[in-house]
């Protein structure tokens, strides 16, 4: 992909179809990949649709075109409602902003929404020596846990299970998180069995360099999430004309 002179980021930043850019990387918007999907069933090519929302042939590789069709038609299907085609997300994840601002991914598995813990929850799982810290949308666990998910692991034991018998539900800790950790811990072990590296279970401490790149980026996201209710709102109303 091209470096984007300033004049053609300012550009990129006011199409509705871009929820931000990373550095010269494009992060489109969950109502674009949804279009992309629906076009493609009518027989349009990718390029053909990236084209007429306003993105040039030279800013996108053939490469990453392909890439996003495989994905994004893993992602998503089509269904029949009311007479009418309608695209959803049955897998996958994608970047929006909390109450708070920050940037975070809502993760769909088998369709359903997978929720933040709940004030309950964090109470609950505060309690287990295991938990090193627990957030609405994060979860550590202590070096002492690690070690002993890899032993029992060896031995045959499966993830949840693991979990399950440590007073850890794996209902509430939720199979994508018990997943991630499974593969992450698996991949540590092999170099440090101990887990006595800092970074493997160290909480991170956000540096002022980093601090100001969020920002960054929530502001450019917030101006986004304004434009897409926006959108949103037009949409709501054509919908409306329509079943007129």
């Amino acid at each position: 992909m091209s470096k984007f002179t300033n004049k053609r980021k300012k550009e990129l930043l006011k199409n509705e179809y871009v929820l931000t850019l990373a550095k010269d990387h494009i992060i489109y918007t969950e109502e674009f990949r949804k279009k992309v999907i629906l076009e493609l069933s009518y027989g349009k090519t990718i390029l053909q649709i990236y084209k007429e929302c306003g993105f040039y042939e030279n800013e996108i590789e053939r490469s990453t075109l392909k890439s996003n069709k495989r994905h994004w038609s893993k992602e998503f299907k089509i269904i029949e409602e009311n007479g009418e085609r309608k695209v959803i997300r049955i897998k996958g994840a994608y970047p929006i902003l909390n109450d708070e601002g920050n940037v975070k991914y809502i993760f769909i598995e088998g369709g359903n929404l997978i929720d933040d813990y709940t004030k309950t929850e964090i109470e609950e799982l505060k309690k287990n020596k295991y938990v090193e810290f627990v957030s609405e949308n994060k979860i550590t666990f202590t070096r002492e846990f690690k070690i002993l998910f890899i032993s029992e692991f060896n031995k045959g034991k499966g993830n949840s299970q693991i979990f399950s018998e440590n007073g850890l539900n794996p209902l509430v800790i939720g199979k994508r998180r018990i997943n991630v950790c499974t593969r992450n811990w698996k991949k540590q072990a092999k170099n440090d069995p101990t887990f006595s590296k800092k970074s493997y279970h160290s909480i991170h401490k956000e540096t002022d360099e980093e601090k100001k790149k969020r920002l960054e980026d929530v502001k450019y996201l917030q101006k986004r999430v304004n434009q897409l209710e926006m959108e949103n709102e037009f949409l709501k109303k054509v919908q409306t004309l329509r079943k007129g």
